[in-house]
């Protein structure tokens, strides 16, 4: 039965991707012109995404923390990074204006990868000297224009499932914007699949309260990532301890 819901779910994404491709594309064709930003595209993306989850019968995703998002403030987004699923659960957060900060390599997968261009995400080359100065370029481009911008401090997926360190480009990033940093921690993404299909998951995405714009200036770098790098760590320990 999962092997069946796995060959049903597959069909329902690839037609999907090709019809939000299309809408995506018209959608860019149009904004362009006078919407650098992209905000037409970025909450198209946003329901793109979204239905990654929900067009499986046997996956949920619970969204805690809420309340600590203001609707009104750009942040610097901060996630744990398990897999390459967790790029459209973080379309679950109550925050539709946002960039990505990702490699190039995930502009190089069909569809996912064109989507994401599409949407003006940042784009690095991991481990060149130019990565950071893009980031910090690009990004304080876009934090300037009123869009938040979301990265994942470790750098790539963590091959076991845990925290590893995080890099202080996020952190720098916010600090020279005078912005918050908002992290964020979720879990399950590495069990989706099975060799038998699709595995039944219960999808965590739990916000965390901001660091204000004061303590972000206040705080060194390196003191600050390791901060929500611990914040992080303790929270995915905590959701690990209830229900699984």
């Amino acid at each position: 039965m999962r092997f069946l819901f796995l060959v049903i779910y597959l069909l329902l994404i690839l037609l999907w991707a090709v019809i939000s491709l299309i809408v995506m594309g018209v959608a860019t064709l149009l904004s362009l012109p006078f919407d650098k930003e992209r905000k037409m595209v970025l909450a198209l993306s946003r329901v793109v995404a979204r239905v990654v989850y929900i067009a499986s019968p046997l996956w949920s995703v619970r969204v805690e923390g809420e309340e600590n998002v203001d609707p009104t403030k750009r942040y610097v987004i901060t996630s744990n990074h398990q897999s390459f699923f967790d790029i459209p659960l973080l379309f679950f957060l109550p925050i539709w204006k946002f960039k990505f900060v990702s490699k190039i390599e995930v502009r190089k997968i069909p569809a996912i990868g064109w989507m994401l261009g599409m949407r003006g995400d940042i784009v690095i080359r991991r481990g060149t000297a130019s990565a950071a100065t893009t980031l910090m370029e690009e990004g304080s481009e876009h934090l300037q224009a009123g869009t938040s911008v979301a990265i994942f401090p470790e750098g790539t997926r963590t091959r076991d499932g845990e925290i590893h360190r995080f890099k202080e480009g996020a952190f720098r990033l916010a600090q020279e914007n005078g912005v918050a940093v908002l992290p964020c921690v979720i879990d399950d993404t590495k069990k989706l699949f099975t060799a038998r299909g699709l595995n039944p998951r219960k999808l965590v995405v739990k916000i965390l309260p901001a660091i204000s714009e004061q303590e972000v200036q206040q705080t060194p770098t390196k003191e600050l990532a390791k901060r929500v790098e611990e914040m992080t760590r303790t929270t995915l320990a905590e959701i690990r301890g209830v229900g699984k």
